[in-house]
């Protein structure tokens, strides 16, 4: 079971809170526009605004991005004259119907006036995108749900948030293209692409990055760092918008079986993926320990360690090692509490790293306070005392099961190759 899973339900009832709203001047005909009363432009307004909405017959892609610091997902909507509008997003095709309204207000409002489970999910303070919670403070994806109309046809309409001031547009559906079959184009473009590590390419200069949420995060060539939103198309990758990289504006990657993903606007910038380095994917994730898998002799003093805290009704839960306090720690869940416990350590190449010891902080943050007890009182000692072969600090080598996506990775002792731990990603129970 993930120990951080969590379940967030909101209500169903019809809230102008949750209304997801569009301001627009979506008139075609400008030369006559002010030889009308203003009630009659506004009225025309809205009723070629509903018009437009309604007539694709397909519905409309929506390229929406909020101001977390994350990219863009696919939301397609379907319009109806009886004021329906039924949606579907990609991360985990989350779909509902719900109830939409054009008005005015400043301009033509288009308003989601009642919830909708594939958009609200991206204004959700506290909601997750791909199983993952988003966001900190509370502030999640940072979707709008008001938006300015900047430009309206039949072919898009451009929008740009009314309290972020992101950049959303919407584009109709081809006529003859499903939405399921676009969500699975979609989701091969994605697996394709997939990659712990990249390398974004230019000219000479080969500048290292890796992805979170739809955004690719590298370096410039003067030790800028350089956000790089984009969102999956049937074709590849579509940068939303960034900085320029190394004198260069990226415009999207061509999705190809060989790796070599060019600019179709600027053949001298390729992406690519590369493999992750085990020293890289220890530290970029929790790692869970596998009992089953691990030395004999050293999960033996683990188990004897865990029955002692049982018999004081203080079950260890899981023990992992985690970045996610701001060091590296040797982590628990021993009762009810998660307890960090720093680790003392260096690192060289690729895949080295020598165990030195584990520091308890008594004074810490509450988490780390937890530690102190679990290791002075319930035997987290014993545990973190296997780390280092004859009380002395160890050197260990990594490795990994896949360095594309690595799910296992292995310590063993280079002194003692007899003394090894496996741990597999993520937070689990551990099988004591």
């Amino acid at each position: 079971r993930d120990l951080h899973g969590s379940e967030h339900s909101f209500p169903t009832r019809r809230s102008p809170d949750l209304a997801l709203i569009f301001t627009a001047s979506c008139t075609p005909e400008v030369e006559d526009a002010f030889d009308k009363p203003s009630p009659d432009r506004i009225a025309e307004a809205i009723s070629e605004t509903k018009d437009i909405l309604t007539a694709a017959p397909n519905g409309w892609k929506m390229a929406y991005q909020g101001s977390g610091g994350f990219g863009g997902f696919n939301i397609l909507c379907k319009f109806d004259k009886e004021d329906n509008v039924f949606c579907e997003e990609e991360s985990d095709h989350a779909k509902a119907t719900s109830h939409y309204t054009v008005q005015q207000g400043q301009g033509v409002l288009l308003s989601f006036d009642s919830f909708n489970a594939a958009l609200h999910k991206y204004s959700d303070p506290v909601g997750k995108i791909n199983g993952k919670s988003v966001g900190k403070d509370g502030k999640g994806f940072q979707g709008d749900f008001e938006f300015r109309v900047m430009s309206c046809t039949k072919d898009s309409i451009v929008l740009e948030g009314r309290k972020h001031g992101d950049r959303v547009v919407m584009t109709p559906m081809p006529e003859d293209l499903t939405w399921d079959s676009f969500f699975t184009q979609i989701a091969t473009v994605a697996s394709g692409m997939s990659s712990e590590r990249y390398n974004i390419i230019i000219d000479k200069d080969t500048l290292p990055a890796r992805m979170n949420l739809h955004t690719l995060h590298t370096t410039d060539k003067n030790g800028k760092a350089v956000a790089i939103p984009f969102i999956y198309t049937p074709q590849g990758i579509e940068v939303l918008k960034a900085d320029s990289l190394n004198g260069r504006k990226l415009t999207a990657f061509t999705y190809s079986t060989d790796d070599k993903w060019v600019d179709p606007n600027d053949k001298s910038v390729m992406l690519s993926p590369r493999d992750i380095t085990p020293l890289e994917a220890f530290f970029s994730d929790n790692w869970t320990i596998n009992v089953g898998y691990s030395s004999t002799a050293e999960m033996n003093v683990w188990k004897a360690a865990a029955a002692y805290a049982a018999s004081k009704n203080m079950e260890i839960v899981t023990v992992y090692f985690s970045t996610t306090p701001g060091f590296l720690s040797l982590s628990s869940y021993v009762g009810d509490n998660w307890g960090n416990l720093r680790t003392l350590y260096s690192t060289s190449g690729k895949d080295q790293i020598t165990i030195k010891g584990f520091r308890p902080n008594p004074k810490g943050t509450a988490n780390e306070r937890n530690g102190a007890v679990f290791y002075n009182q319930y035997k987290l000692k014993d545990i973190a005392n296997t780390f280092l072969v004859n009380g002395q600090a160890t050197d260990y080598t990594l490795s990994i099961d896949n360095p594309k996506h690595p799910l296992w990775l292995r310590m063993t002792s280079n002194s003692h190759d007899e003394v090894s731990f496996v741990f597999y990603r993520g937070i689990w129970s551990a099988d004591f």
